[in-house]
């Protein structure tokens, strides 16, 4: 069994997601950890079909607008990956 960190680049990005720059060292800070229990999971854009089952195609439209949700499709993706 091990932990999963789900991440992916853009999350180390000016986003609605890391507002500042919180994630700014990550997911470096983990370098320090060496255990084979933890394990950094890139999070892959989510399937625009699957979104569509719980939005609207107005709502993702506008998100795909907004370049401070640039992050969400990954962030979306991780989850439905976990």
């Amino acid at each position: 069994m091990f932990t999963g960190v789900f991440y992916h680049p853009s999350f180390s990005r000016r986003s609605y997601l890391t507002q500042g720059t919180r994630l700014m060292d990550f997911p470096d800070a983990f370098a320090e950890i060496e255990s084979p229990r933890l394990r950094i999971i890139e999070s892959p854009p989510v399937d625009e079909m699957l979104l569509l089952k719980v939005h609207t195609e107005e709502h993702i439209e506008r998100v795909k607008m907004d370049h401070l949700c640039s992050t969400a499709w990954h962030s979306a993706g991780g989850v439905v990956k976990a």
